[in-house]
Order: C-alpha cells, then sequence, then structure tokens
C-alpha cells in the first residue's frame, strides 16, 4: 500500500508565514484538490486559524466541491466555465473575455475579478482599453468589479509589472493581485495567490513541506548472483544481494522511467533497481530492514526538492503525480 501523510498544521504555518512576510491579503489557491493534499481538509485547517479572504480554483467544478463545505467563503472562479453558471453568494467569477459579462449579469450574485493577460494567454482582456470596456459593462449591467489582477510570468517580468501598476493606480477596486508562489515578494498590489509554497513542495525551501510519501517493504529477498526478477529485461542480481520489494508501481505514479532513482529509509538512500511493474518495484539495501521501516519518496528529511532532483521531474508534480491508496491526515 502507497500512504500519503499530510501535515495541516505546516500548510498553516505556511499560511501565517506569507502574511507575515508580505503584509498583503493572502488567497490560498486549493485547484486540483488542494495540490493532491484534499480540499476539504485544507479549507477547514485554514477558516479555523484565519480570517481567509478569498480561495481560488480553476475551475467551476472545484468551486461545486468547495460551496459544499458551507464555509461561508469566498471563493474565484479562474478560468471561463464551459458549462451552466451557477448563482451563489460566495462565488466570483473571473472575467476573460467581454462576452461573459452578459452571461453574469443574468445571475442575482454578480460578483467578479477581471483578469488580464499577461502572456498566459489565459484572458482576451489585455489594453487598458480592453480593461475600461469591461468596467463600463460592468457597471452597466450591476456587476460588482472586486478585484482586477494578472499572472506573472515572472519576477524579472518588468514591463508586465509596470504595465500593472500602471493599471492597479486607474481602477479603484478592493483586491489588486498580480503575484503568486513563483514571485511572492514581488511588491505591487495589495494582495497575492499561494499555492505551491502554500503545500511547502519545495519550490522555496523556507516554506515547510506539508506532505510525505512512503510505503513498507512487502519482503526482503536474499539474492544471489544471476537471480532474476520481473519480466525481461527486469533485473539479474550481478552479485549476493539484499533487495526490498516495494508494493507500489506505475499504477500508483512510479512511472517506470525512475528505475535507479534513491528512495530514503532510516537515514539511507537506497537506489531502485530493475524495470518498475505496475504495482511493485525493487530497492536494493545494504541491512535487513524491519517490517515497520518506511520507504520514502519524500519526507522531511528527503523533502521534494531533493526528490526531484534526483528524478529529473518538476517539484510541484510530486504533489499531484502519485496517487496513494491511504491519506493520513496529522496536525502538529
Amino acid at each position: 500500500m502507497f500512504y500519503k501523510t499530510i501535515n495541516l498544521g505546516a500548510i498553516r504555518r505556511n499560511y501565517q508565514r506569507c502574511i507575515d512576510k508580505t503584509g498583503k491579503y493572502v488567497f490560498p489557491v486549493i485547484k486540483a484538490n488542494a495540490y493532491g493534499c484534499g480540499i476539504k481538509q485544507v479549507v477547514e485547517a485554514l477558516t479555523k486559524s484565519f480570517d481567509v479572504p478569498l480561495f481560488c480554483v480553476s475551475a467551476l467544478e472545484e468551486a461545486k466541491t468547495f460551496l459544499k463545505l458551507r464555509t461561508q467563503k469566498d471563493i474565484l472562479i479562474f478560468e471561463t466555465p464551459r458549462e451552466k453558471l451557477i448563482d451563489n453568494p460566495h462565488l466570483l467569477y473571473s472575467i476573460n473575455n467581454l462576452k461573459q459579462i452578459k452571461a453574469i449579469s443574468h445571475l442575482n450574485n454578480r460578483r467578479v475579478h477581471i483578469q488580464i493577460d499577461l502572456g498566459h494567454n489565459r484572458s482576451d482582456i489585455k489594453s487598458i482599453e480592453d480593461v475600461k470596456k469591461a468596467m463600463s459593462l460592468c457597471h452597466e449591467y450591476e456587476i460588482n468589479v472586486e478585484g482586477i489582477y494578472g499572472h506573472l510570468r515572472g519576477s524579472k517580468e518588468t514591463k508586465a509589472i509596470a504595465y500593472m501598476r500602471e493599471v492597479f493606480s486607474l481602477f479603484d477596486v478592493k483586491y489588486k493581485h498580480l503575484v503568486s508562489s513563483e514571485n511572492y515578494l514581488v511588491d505591487i498590489g495589495n494582495a497575492i495567490r499561494i499555492g505551491s509554497n502554500l503545500y511547502g513542495d519545495g519550490l522555496d525551501t523556507k516554506f515547510e513541506q506539508s506532505i510525505e510519501l512512503y510505503t513498507y517493504a512487502s519482503r526482503i529477498i536474499h539474492a544471489k548472483k544471476g537471480d532474476t526478477f520481473g519480466y525481461y529485461p527486469g533485473y539479474t542480481a550481478a552479485s549476493s544481494c539484499l533487495l526490498a520489494e516495494l508494493p507500489i508501481g506505475y499504477a500508483t505514479g512510479f512511472l517506470r522511467n525512475y528505475t535507479g532513482s534513491m528512495l530514503y529509509c532510516q537515514n539511507q538512500l537506497y537506489p531502485v533497481v530493475g524495470a518498475v511493474s505496475m504495482n511493485s518495484l525493487l530497492v536494493q539495501i545494504d541491512r535487513y530492514i524491519p517490517k515497520d521501516a518506511k520507504f520514502y519518496l519524500t519526507c522531511k528529511a528527503y523533502p521534494i526538492s531533493y526528490f526531484a532532483q534526483n528524478n529529473n521531474i518538476y517539484n510541484p508534480e510530486v504533489l499531484l503525480l502519485f496517487h496513494p491508496e491511504k491519506i493520513i491526515y496529522v496536525d502538529d
């Protein structure tokens, strides 16, 4: 069985750190089931400790899941929904094109943020003139524009930052947000969005990792020279050795090309040898490992940044790539 432990205390501390470092409104991004950490558990942990001004998701279906929690908190949808809009006093839509405005005007609850495109091609609203048109139409249809925002591609995008400073100075709205986890210290606007750093995915090591991924050995094998394991070419022992068989594989997200990667157990790193199968793999060990010893893909002592570096993947993928069969929530 493949396990994931989520430390809700770490998520709260990461949120507090963002508030302390920026002094701004902080919007938690809970898309993709809170980066695989669980929308329900993350939202409840944050709302018990903080007066969160606004949560953010990508899609309407994610927002529906959030609304079922009945937190009485607001949520912003980044993308333009393809399905029928729903009417809820805590739901805010992004205005990504002028056609959306008429559709939103039919709702009883008309609260929006205008998204300005800065190179991601996520919005058709690009110029100041476009923003003025959107603001005028929203006023005409009595739509409450509560925010203006964009997605900054990088902290060195000086032209985009200067442009958004101008936009923010021209319009009087409650929230002005441009930056997210990658560049949260860029001083612009009065609000930021935090996704990756909220969960401590290794993007910024000053934020605490909130997840651990691990399993236990299903058996320890005393292999002799020439012993073969798995489908051809599988693994052939070059000499007598100890192997730990782990009950995970590509069905749970441990890809076949992760052969050779390192797993962490009892303060040691051990290599994955041979082919990764659907639900098992072999790790070569140098000593007997007790049954209750955890083989970590990532943990505080062996964080996501190290796992990603050894396995040549982008850090945040670790939060979403693997599919544990058991999730355990702790709060320290």
